[in-house]
């Protein structure tokens, strides 16, 4: 039997592909469901061959196919409107699998021209003297069955795993192919014999919103209702294009669609509606727009629009309105000197809920390591509860070790708020008023975890707040698409000057004046007001060796994203900075690693009781980090064996070493840290830090140098409270920043 799909038999590689294409188009004789399940793992399965034979498309290490498809070495090759095809034919797959959706014949054969255009696409870019067919709709059958009739098999069908496994090993064992395949996608201009018909583009856009509208838990004709007239409003009203509402029917928001020819055309349409419903029922419904496949909200209180990335569920509707009727902020929350017990703190919350009052949806506070920010971001939440200008709140930190800090720092500074450790235990994920996690575990939760209903737990107005711990220019080119995703106000912390270099983008992101914060507490200031206390730096580098050939400041806006990004020692900037071989032989010396150990034991900063005070040794990595402890315990047995240790991020009871340390009186008393001490943690007895190791990331740098500043009182001889810390650098990292003492 002829097939639309039977082009692809011509190749070998593609044959599972080909298999799941035709058995989609055959499946639409008795089942529309069933054909879109299978259209979507069609695709998905083409998506996975591409990265598994073409050496240019970069693997991430999550092989999620959302995590493919938006993966930017793919996406740059996709011609325009591909990407919104793509998406119906997953979305529409993956809501008829968990929501078990009705589907008319014109929605699956739909999704079938859809991936009939993305195979083609594919064909064309791995054949030689390919000619692409157009889609021939007189091969499709007209029977079918629209409603789903088991569920369970259609889902079972939709997640079964797939043939081969893992991507990466798949991609080792193909690696001549692949190399060939990418040679030959360039020579074929990355398929630009084919491009996606417009009408394509505009029908799959066109029914997106229904698809969309599903994953986020609306039910045509249940709470979401199409050409709807407004009741009472007259004959003469025109309809709403799209009408969502409440368990109660009463309206919760409209749509302008069909209505919208262009945005101001859109804006007063959606504007009359909402005069008509106000009139009725009293209370203004929320405004939106779909124009050209992008989502619009109506910002009425700041009358603006605002780039939204897709529909919003029922139940965020219902509490972002709930507290549109009770937010007052007017009213004076209640701080507690439990959360925020500084003056600067507090100074910090009240700047960010005056912002938040003006409708400013970028906040940005500036504060050196060591002032506390997980307390003023605690402190802002629970004034913006207080307020009712929130109520859900995502926390993203860099690391998994940062999540879980902040973590149980809030469960002890916010006991009575429901809060879930994305990293962790998330049996309650649905009920938590604050979710913590790394950006790229948030955006796994958004692609794939689902109510008990099937629904997406996720939707852009999940969260009306995200604290974004550490603000750098690699955070944006990390977290951008999840940023993207949610319509929430962001809350930034910086630990670097805003004067610094590199700031600027920092700034420009969170749509400020450059070096002009929320609120800002310089270093200077700290350490006036008795939070933060001095170093003094001995400079042990070895002369050339370690030179700099690179300024941090000299770098270019791509170079310090870059350095932001690269907590190793290993990557790009690294080996244009300085002659790598030859510094990791220095670094890895056993007669220098002695050396350095004996300089710390002469002139480190000493505790109450003559020896050695707390101290960290930042090193390359765990092979040295081991080294340094052996060497060390070799050299000095009469310390003890618990005297120094290597932590990196394999140590097994790393959790209980960490809180060792912070103590001033367990040991270890040296810790040698790859990766672990750097950012975020609280250790006022710390008084000599070792740089062992080249840094490139200014704000890392900054935290390193936080781990001493913190003040603590009863620390030297005598009873004396900590006045200094000693820095000794070894390789030249204050000269790379141009950061003096």
């Amino acid at each position: 039997m002829a097939s639309n799909f039977d082009f692809l038999l011509a190749q070998k590689n593609y044959k599972a592909i080909a298999k799941t294409a035709m058995e989609a188009e055959q499946s639409l004789k008795t089942s529309y469901p069933k054909s879109t399940v299978l259209a979507a793992r069609a695709l998905k399965l083409a998506v996975r061959w591409m990265f598994t034979h073409d050496a240019d498309l970069a693997l991430p290490y999550h092989e999620a196919i959302a995590r493919l498809i938006h993966e930017p070495t793919l996406k740059k090759l996709r011609p325009e409107g591909m990407d919104a095809i793509v998406h119906y034919i997953l979305h529409l797959g993956n809501i008829v699998a968990y929501r078990s959706v009705d589907v008319p014949r014109e929605a699956a054969v739909l999704s079938l021209r859809a991936l009939h255009c993305s195979l083609t696409w594919l064909a064309a870019c791995y054949a030689e003297d390919f000619s692409p067919r157009p889609f021939d709709e007189t091969l499709l059958s007209a029977e079918g069955r629209e409603k789903v009739k088991d569920p369970l098999k259609l889902r079972a069908l939709y997640k079964e795993p797939f043939e081969g496994g893992a991507l990466l090993p798949r991609r080792k064992k193909n690696r001549e192919t692949a190399e060939r395949l990418a040679k030959l996608r360039q020579k074929n201009n990355n398929g630009e014999v084919v491009s996606v018909p417009p009408d394509l583009v505009a029908e799959c856009r066109g029914r997106y919103l229904l698809v969309d509208g599903a994953q986020a838990g609306w039910t045509l004709d249940e709470d979401c209702f199409m050409n709807c007239a407004i009741e009472g409003a007259g004959k003469k009203a025109p309809p709403v294009d799209f009408l969502f509402t409440d368990a109660e029917k009463k309206p919760l928001a409209v749509m302008a669609v069909k209505t919208a020819q262009s945005l101001e055309e859109g804006v007063a349409q959606v504007k009359e509606w909402a005069a008509l419903i106000e009139k009725k029922y009293a209370e203004r419904p929320y405004l939106f727009l779909l124009h050209e496949g992008k989502y619009w909200f109506l910002d009425e209180r700041r009358d603006a629009l605002r780039r939204i990335s897709g529909c919003f569920s029922r139940i965020d509707l219902e509490r972002r309105m709930g507290f549109r009727r009770l937010y007052d902020p007017e009213s004076h929350p209640d701080l507690s000197s439990g959360i925020v017990n500084r003056p600067y703190q507090r100074e910090a919350v009240w700047h960010i809920c005056e912002d938040v009052h003006k409708g400013v949806r970028r906040l940005l506070v500036s504060t050196p390591p060591g002032t506390g920010k997980t307390r003023m971001a605690a402190g802002a939440i629970e004034a913006l509860f207080q307020q009712k200008a929130i109520g859900k709140v995502l926390y993203l930190a860099d690391r998994e070790e940062l999540v879980h800090q902040a973590y149980d720092q809030f469960a002890m500074i916010l006991p009575d708020m429901k809060s879930v450790d994305l990293l962790g235990d998330v049996r309650e994920e649905e009920q938590a008023d604050i979710v913590f996690a790394t950006a790229t575990a948030m955006m796994d939760a958004v692609n794939e975890n689902r109510t008990e209903d099937g629904v997406r737990l996720y939707d852009p107005a999940h969260f009306d707040l995200v604290v974004i711990d550490e603000s750098h220019p690699s955070v944006y080119d990390d977290h951008l698409v999840l940023l993207r995703y949610f319509d929430a106000i962001l809350l930034g912390f910086s630990s670097v000057a805003p004067s610094a270099p590199g700031e600027a983008d920092v700034y420009r992101f969170y749509d400020l004046a450059p070096g002009k914060p929320t609120f800002a507490y310089s270093i200077e200031e700290a350490r006036r007001d008795g939070w933060l206390v001095d170093f003094t730096l001995r400079d042990e580098a070895p002369d050339a060796l370690m030179d700099s050939h690179l300024r941090y400041a000299e770098l270019t806006d791509e170079q310090r994203t870059i350095a932001e990004m690269e907590y190793s020692d290993t990557g790009a900037i690294t080996s244009k900075d300085f002659d790598l071989p030859a510094v990791n032989n220095w670094l890895f010396s056993e007669e220098k690693i002695q050396a350095m150990l004996e300089n710390l034991l002469e002139h480190g900063f000493k505790a109450k009781d003559g020896k050695l005070g707390k101290t960290i040794i930042f090193a390359k990595n765990s092979l040295q980090a081991k080294a340094i402890a052996f060497i060390f315990q070799r050299l000095h047995p009469e310390y003890g064996a618990d005297f120094i240790r290597a932590l990196d991020a394999r140590t097994p009871d790393l959790a209980a070493a960490v809180h060792a340390f912070s103590a001033q009186e367990e040991q270890p008393t040296i810790a040698v840290s790859v990766d672990v001490l750097d950012t975020g943690f609280d250790m006022p007895p710390v008084v000599n830090l070792v740089f062992f190791r080249k840094v490139h990331s200014l704000s890392k740098f900054s935290q390193m140098l936080g781990r001493g500043m913190r003040f603590c009182e009863n620390l030297g001889g005598e009873g004396k409270d900590k006045e200094k810390f000693l820095v000794i650098d070894y390789c030249r990292n204050f000269t790379f920043f141009d950061m003096e003492q």
